[in-house]
C-alpha cells in the first residue's frame, strides 16, 4: 500500500492550495482516474489562446504514453503537428488537474484522429480548504463502510468530519491507496442517520505506535440533501466540543 503524507483539511482557509505531483506512480493514477471517468479535458496549443477539447482514450505506464483524443473544434485539430505542446486540464468532483503533453505522434482511426503523448512527469494539482472540521469523539463508535468498484471492502471508524470530507481509522492492510474513488456505502452520523455518496482518498498515514491507518477522503458532488444532513451532525459535534471545554476566567 503506497503512503502519501497528510493534507490540512482544517479551518476556513478558501484559498486555492497548488500541489505539484511528481510521483511517477502518483501522476499515472490521477490520469487513469480522468480516463476512467471519461474527463473531458480543456485543451490549449501554445502561441494559441483558443480553447479547444479532447479526452483522453488511453493511459500506458509501460510504454510511458497518454492517447489523446482529435481536438474540437477542427480548426484545433489542424493546428496540432510533432511537437505540438499541449496545456491541458481536468475537472474531476470540481478539482483542476492541470499538465502540458507533447504529441510525438498523430494517427487515425475510423476516420478520427488520436495523438500519442509522453506521459507527464508532473501534474499541478489544484484545491479548497474551505470547510470546518469536526472531530468524532471515541465514545460515539461511528462506523464508515466502504466498498471499491464491488472488488472488496472495508470498514473503519470515523474520525472527524466535514462538508468537504472526512477522516477514519482504518486496519494497517487496508488494500486502498492514495487516489482511489471509493464508493460510500454507509457513513455512520451522531443522531443515527447513515449517508451513501463517493469520494476520493487524499492521503494514508500510518497511525504512530499503533497497527492502524488514517486515512483521508473528500467527498464528491453530494447532493443539497445530503449537504444538509451533514451540515445538520457538523453542528451537532461542534456543539458537543464546546459544551465540554473547560470554563476560563
Amino acid at each position: 500500500m503506497s503512503l502519501a503524507e497528510p493534507a490540512d483539511f482544517r479551518g476556513f482557509d478558501s484559498r486555492p492550495r497548488r500541489e505539484l505531483i511528481t510521483n511517477p506512480a502518483r501522476v499515472h493514477r490521477m490520469l487513469q482516474n480522468l480516463w476512467d471517468r471519461r474527463v473531458l479535458l480543456s485543451a490549449k496549443l501554445e502561441g494559441d489562446e483558443n480553447g479547444y477539447t479532447t479526452a483522453l482514450l488511453d493511459v500506458n505506464p509501460l510504454t510511458g504514453t497518454i492517447v489523446l483524443d482529435e481536438l474540437a473544434p477542427d480548426r484545433g485539430h489542424e493546428r496540432v503537428g510533432l511537437g505540438t505542446r499541449l496545456r491541458l486540464t481536468g475537472v474531476l468532483g470540481g478539482v483542476p488537474t492541470r499538465f502540458v503533453g507533447e504529441v510525438f505522434d498523430v494517427g487515425v482511426e475510423n476516420d478520427i484522429a488520436f495523438y500519442r503523448v509522453a506521459m507527464p512527469q508532473q501534474l499541478e494539482y489544484l484545491q479548497r480548504r474551505a470547510f470546518f472540521r469536526a472531530y468524532v469523539p471515541r465514545s460515539l463508535e461511528l462506523r464508515v463502510h466502504l466498498v471499491m468498484e464491488e472488488r472488496f471492502e472495508v470498514t473503519g471508524r470515523l474520525l472527524d468530519i466535514s462538508l468537504g470530507g472526512f477522516g477514519m481509522q482504518l486496519a494497517q492492510d487496508c488494500p486502498l491507496a492514495p487516489l482511489d474513488v471509493v464508493t460510500v456505502r454507509a457513513l455512520d452520523l451522531p443522531d443515527g442517520q447513515t449517508i451513501s455518496c463517493t469520494a476520493e482518498i487524499r492521503y494514508m498515514q500510518q497511525e504512530y505506535g499503533q497497527k492502524l491507518i488514517r486515512a483521508g477522503q473528500r467527498f464528491f458532488g453530494l447532493d443539497k440533501s445530503v449537504e444538509r444532513t451533514l451540515m445538520k451532525a457538523i453542528y451537532s459535534l461542534e456543539r458537543e466540543q464546546i459544551r465540554k471545554r473547560p470554563l476560563t476566567d
